[in-house]
């Protein structure tokens, strides 16, 4: 099969950044599509208890320094509590923050020269491939391959809607309510994360953390009726009593963000029409931020993306390959919620 020679990747945020790491080495040219100055980077979920075993291999297949910069910023010994149980579990764990990840990406994204194009549309079509160019004059072409990891794929989404391509969502379970909560705490504390999908009551803490002077909780909601939480004091009226135990007098709400969102979301595409389109991201299997499983989901998909392609596959093979990882995801997913309803 004839090789993939032109990929463009839309995104700034680690699945981009990993991507262009993975064909970095496979004699590809890889345009990045990066955000347009002055809109800040895109919106991303917190990742905090990623095991460094688990990405670690991944890395190691993608890029030898990638692995290592990822070890070498791995928390060995942070201290945890498991509330998923009917005791509180105190254990310690090796933590990998969003931020070392993101620090370990940038490092390796400097050893490669990537061609970086800014406000990037999607003009058309030239037979099988896509074709762009950057409105600062950076350069066009048509590309074998285009990579959306934006998130939510709001980069390429409205512009292939007005080329007549259509792309849908396949939802399961009720919609919920998410939380994240942000507190100012009065005296600094010693530093905790936890755990605990499975709390009872109207509001469930998926994952917290406390460092220092900030406490930090992301929980589902919904149960029996939803209220976005407006004050710190309306914590221990919703929470667990073991949740809002952990919440000192005197604490003050910072920040707040609140979404509605299927308990699961999958991306379907008309794969007649967009073989060298690819959704690479844990958009594409969206459930609740469960202790960094979305970026999980972006070092798998990059790996079954790197090999695919070193292997000789073309872009219906890479579509066919991540659609299979994606399935097997969201399908273990979806029978967990089966069998907790």
């Amino acid at each position: 099969m004839e090789r993939v020679l032109d990929v463009l990747i839309f995104g700034d945020g680690p699945a981009a950044r990993l991507a262009a790491i993975a064909l970095s080495g496979l004699g590809l040219r890889v345009v990045r599509a990066l955000p347009r100055p002055g809109l800040g980077p895109p919106p991303t979920a917190r990742h905090s208890h990623i095991l460094a075993t688990t990405m670690g291999p991944a890395a190691a297949v993608l890029d030898r320094t990638l692995a290592q910069e990822i070890a070498a910023r791995t928390e060995p010994q942070c201290r945890w509590r498991s509330f998923s149980g009917p005791d509180c579990v105190e254990y310690t764990a090796p933590r990998l923050s969003r931020a070392a990840v993101d620090a370990a990406l940038d490092i390796c994204i400097g050893r490669h020269q990537f061609e970086a194009w800014r406000d990037v549309q999607i003009t058309g079509r030239e037979g099988a491939r896509l074709c762009a160019g950057s409105r600062q004059g950076q350069g066009q072409g048509c590309f074998d391959l285009v990579i959306d990891a934006t998130g939510a794929h709001r980069a390429t989404l409205p512009m292939l809607a007005r080329l007549g391509l259509k792309i849908g969502y396949e939802d399961t379970g009720r919609g919920k309510l998410y939380q994240t909560l942000e507190l100012a705490l009065p005296e600094a504390l010693p530093a905790v994360q936890w755990s605990g999908p499975a709390l009872d009551g109207p509001c469930g803490a998926l994952y917290g953390e406390i460092r220092g002077h900030c406490l930090r909780i992301t929980a589902s909601r919904g149960r029996g009726g939803a209220r976005p939480i407006t004050a710190a004091s309306e914590i221990a009226q919703d929470f667990p009593p073991r949740i809002a135990a952990l919440v000192p007098s005197g604490a003050r709400l910072l920040r707040r963000t609140s979404t509605i969102a299927p308990q699961y979301r999958r991306l379907r595409l008309p794969e007649r029409d967009m073989a060298n389109w690819i959704a690479l991201g844990d958009a594409r299997a969206q459930w609740p931020p469960r202790l960094g499983t979305g970026l999980n989901a972006i070092f798998r998909q990059c790996r079954v993306l790197h090999r695919t392609l070193a292997e000789g596959g073309g872009p219906v093979e890479v579509r066919r390959a991540l659609d299979g990882v994606i399935d097997e995801i969201w399908a273990g997913r979806a029978t967990d919620l089966a069998l907790r309803q």
